[in-house]
């Protein structure tokens, strides 16, 4: 069975590029790929995370937005079936072009993907 693939486009939220001529290949992506699809996603991503048993813990003596982002942070790196969860969250909605690009730089992707999340995490939730 093929992928739907235009379907799968159609569905990610137009976010205004905020791209650069002096953009590389990474952040292009970044800014084309994998903003729209973590946008999509919040709603899952954030379910994921609030029903995790330990989050509230992790963050609950945070008193300002930086410290409350840190915490998420370090909390996330303590978990890394949480992360990979995240992480497929947002590959499961890439097409197969895109799934090639970020095989080629998949470290980096992964920190980017993480970094995107735990904004959004704090923006919505502290």
């Amino acid at each position: 069975m093929n992928r739907p693939e235009k379907e799968i486009l159609t569905l990610r939220p137009i976010i205004p590029q905020a791209s650069t001529y002096a953009s590389g290949a990474v952040e292009t992506f970044q800014n084309a790929t994998l903003r729209p699809i973590i946008k999509l996603q919040h709603d899952l991503i954030i379910i994921l995370v609030i029903k995790e048993k330990t989050f509230e813990l992790a963050v609950v003596n945070s008193r300002t937005q930086n410290e409350y982002q840190y915490q998420i942070g370090i909390w996330l790196q303590k978990r890394p079936k949480t992360k990979n969860q995240l992480i497929g969250l947002v590959l499961g909605m890439m097409t197969q072009e895109e799934m090639l690009i970020y095989h080629q730089h998949y470290t980096e992707f992964n920190k980017r993907i993480i970094q995107m999340i735990v904004q959004r995490l704090t923006d919505t939730l502290f």
